[in-house]
């Protein structure tokens, strides 16, 4: 059975989902304007948000907090 989830584990894919969703929204709104020079940076303040997700999942799966729980042994 996977083992509970850290509170900053949670935190953490919570910070960076509502990061990413916002700056892609700025992000597209501005390129709908078009502002383009703003619309890059809002793309670029996208990045570290993605980089947070995909660390944090990494971290989850190298201390198998998700993933496929290992098949129950029959002795």
């Amino acid at each position: 059975m996977n083992t509970g989830i850290s509170p900053f584990v949670v935190a953490a894919r919570i910070l960076s989902v509502i990061g990413m969703g916002l700056t892609a929204a700025v992000a597209i709104l501005l390129a709908l304007v078009p502002e383009w020079l703003w619309a890059g940076a809002a793309a670029l303040a996208f990045l570290p948000f993605l980089g947070l997700i995909v660390l944090v999942e990494r971290y989850s799966v190298r201390h198998g907090l998700i993933g496929v729980n290992p098949p129950a042994r029959r002795d």
